[in-house]
Parts: C-alpha cells; sequence; structure tokens
C-alpha cells in the first residue's frame, strides 16, 4: 500500500497535479468547457479514481489499528467508589507509552500515565493496583465518588502501534445515610411527662420524608413536624420531631423512617424512651405485690377455713368422748354411795351402846 501511494504522488506530480483531488478537479472542469485532452480517456479516470480510493482505505486501516472502547454510561453512588471501565483492543500486543484521563467539562487532567511516570489527582486511580504500560485494562477508578464528579470523561491511549480517543459519562446518585435519634429529656424520664423524640439524616440529593411508627405499627407522622436543609455539598438534610404527650412505660419504643423522593426506603431507627429505673423498680414491685395479693389472699381464707373446721372436729370429738365416760361411770358411783351410808348408821349405833348412860344401865 505504501508503494501504491508513492507511485500516485509520483505520477500526478510528474503530470503536473499536486494531488489526486486536484486531478480530479481538473478533469470535471475540462470535461465541462469540452477541451479535454482526446489521450484522457474515461478508463484512465476510473483507474486514477481506484487508486485514490486505496490510498484513503489504507489511512483509515492504519487509524483503527488501535482501539479504546469504553461503555458509554456508568452510575455512581455518593461517598462510595466508582468504576469507569475502558480497555485497549489491538490486533497485536501493544505496549502503551500514554495514558490520560480528564473530565470534559473542567479540561483537567484527574490521571497521567507517560514513559513509567504516574501523575494522579487525590481519588482517582487506574483500577488495577499494579498496573503497567502491557496491562491494556485502562479503567480509572473514583475512591470516593461527590456530587461534582458527574459529567463527561475522555481517556485517550497512545501506543507503539498508534492511538486512541474514547469518552464516557457518569451520573452520581445520593442516597441518604442511617438515622440518628434522641430525645429531651434524655434519660431519668417520669410517668406522665411530656418526652420529644428527634430523627436526623443527611446525604439526600433531592428532599426527602420521614415517617413515624409506634411500637404497636401506627403511623404517627401526622404529629410530626419536618424540616430540609439543603447543605454545602448540594445536598440534603432532614430533621423531624415528634412529642410525646404523657409518656408511660406501657409505650416505650418509637420508629423513624427515611423515604427519599420517589418513596422508597433508604434508612430506619428506633427508639426507646429512658424512664427513671426507680420508678421502673416501684411499678414492677406494686404488679408483682398485687399479683402476690391477688393469689395469697383466696389461700390464706381456704386455709383458715380448713384449721377451723379441723378444731371444730377435734373439740367435737372431745366432747363426746368425756360425755361417754361420765355416762358409762354413774351407776357404780351411785352402789358406793349407799354402802357409804349404810356403813355410817351402823358406826353411830354402836357409838350409842358404848355411851355412859348405857353403861349405867347395865350396872
Amino acid at each position: 500500500m505504501y508503494l501504491v501511494k508513492t507511485y500516485s504522488a509520483l505520477y500526478f506530480s510528474q503530470i503536473g497535479f499536486v494531488s489526486v483531488s486536484n486531478y480530479f478537479i481538473f478533469i470535471f472542469g475540462e470535461q465541462f468547457r469540452g477541451t479535454l485532452n482526446p489521450k484522457m480517456t474515461l478508463a484512465t479516470t476510473f483507474l486514477f479514481f481506484a487508486i485514490h480510493s486505496a490510498c484513503i482505505g489504507a489511512g483509515n486501516s492504519s487509524e483503527k489499528f488501535v482501539k479504546v472502547e469504553c461503555k458509554e454510561e456508568y452510575h455512581g453512588v455518593y461517598g462510595q467508589q466508582s468504576l469507569l471501565q475502558c480497555n485497549v483492543k489491538a490486533v497485536q500486543n501493544v505496549t502503551i507509552s500514554t495514558v490520560t484521563w480528564k473530565r470534559v467539562e473542567v479540561d483537567t487532567l484527574l490521571l497521567e500515565y507517560h514513559e513509567d511516570t504516574f501523575n494522579l489527582i487525590p481519588g482517582f486511580k487506574f483500577a488495577e493496583p499494579s498496573w503497567n504500560k502491557n496491562n491494556t485494562n485502562v479503567s480509572l477508578l473514583l475512591t470516593n465518588t461527590k456530587m461534582a464528579d458527574k459529567g463527561v470523561y475522555e481517556c485517550m491511549v497512545r501506543t507503539d502501534r498508534g492511538d486512541d480517543i474514547a469518552t464516557t459519562s457518569l451520573s452520581v446518585k445520593a442516597m441518604y445515610l442511617t438515622p440518628t435519634m434522641s430525645s429531651i429529656p434524655e434519660t431519668n424520664i417520669k410517668e406522665n411527662t411530656d418526652v420529644t423524640i428527634f430523627c436526623n439524616s443527611t446525604g439526600g440529593q433531592q428532599i426527602g420524608l420521614i415517617w413515624w411508627f409506634d411500637q404497636f405499627g401506627s403511623n404517627r407522622t401526622r404529629s410530626a413536624e419536618l424540616v430540609a436543609k439543603e447543605t454545602d455539598d448540594g445536598l440534603f438534610s432532614l430533621s423531624s420531631r415528634f412529642k410525646v404527650l404523657k409518656a408511660t412505660s406501657s409505650s416505650t419504643n418509637y420508629t423513624c423512617k427515611v423515604l427519599n423522593v420517589n418513596g422508597a426506603e433508604e434508612g430506619m431507627a428506633s427508639f426507646v424512651i429512658q424512664f427513671a429505673v426507680r420508678e421502673l423498680g416501684s411499678e414492677a414491685a406494686r404488679l408483682d405485690s398485687v399479683s402476690t395479693t391477688n393469689w395469697l389472699a383466696p389461700v390464706v381464707v381456704i386455709g383458715s377455713l380448713i384449721i377451723g373446721l379441723l378444731i371444730a372436729l377435734l373439740l367435737f370429738r372431745k366432747r363426746s368422748a368425756q360425755r361417754a365416760r361420765r355416762q358409762s361411770t354413774f351407776p357404780l358411783m351411785s352402789d358406793h354411795q349407799t354402802d357409804t351410808r349404810h356403813d355410817r348408821d351402823v358406826e353411830t349405833e354402836g357409838l350409842n351402846c358404848d355411851s355412859p348412860q348405857n353403861q349405867h344401865s347395865s350396872l
């Protein structure tokens, strides 16, 4: 092909034309005026036209010997890594001498490699940790993606077989961070005290929402207040507060959920109201006392009735036994008394016989 180019250039220079294009302009001009040399036949014209097309094709094929291929668009997330993947395609092994990455909007080099020398801006590097000039993976890695990183990126590669340029774009999406919760008062809260709970989240790309739920799953968002502010980095922060009137230990757990502009959940947190430990202990003791009283009182009453019945039964049996003994011994006691009286009469008569009067009479 090189010989074809050389022969063509030499031939046209000999007949007085600088290039093939000038020759064809001359031919068509002469045909229009009718002064064309008869020796310049139509076959000759087509011959030189074919030679010129072959030269153009040869030039184009040499330009496409090396090609940089990148995906058209990539999507990144704020605060995370983003990968812009590009590879060098070649029909033969190539040695890379230069690689540059830049963002088109600002025209600033983010990464540059030239003849074994690296020039990197912090936050940008080759995706391959041990990249070298024989590695055809020239992908760019963003270590901490920011909203300002969105845009069009250009990658230029120069090799010992040729060079090429490719572009790709990066869009950046920001998501709200996991919310944080707090309350006023914070701890040692007494029963029936008003408590204000706060839920805060940052990092959203657009203004979002915060929903509130109690421990029973009821949506309490209507009773909450939401404030959204734009931060210096172009993102948004959300702050919501929910007031619990006369909070009690029977309902202590509350949850807030952060939603994006499309209503998709991006974060959730739960909070437990910190009541005073002493009040919780006294309440537990009171409940234990009530519970103990509820089961102990019937037991005491039933036990007292049983003991009373047993005592009454014992007394009854004792009295019955005593009465039975008295009835069985009564006849014996009556006979003994009769004999005693008889003995006393005999003794009395004996004494009367022994008196002095009786003795004198006998004399």
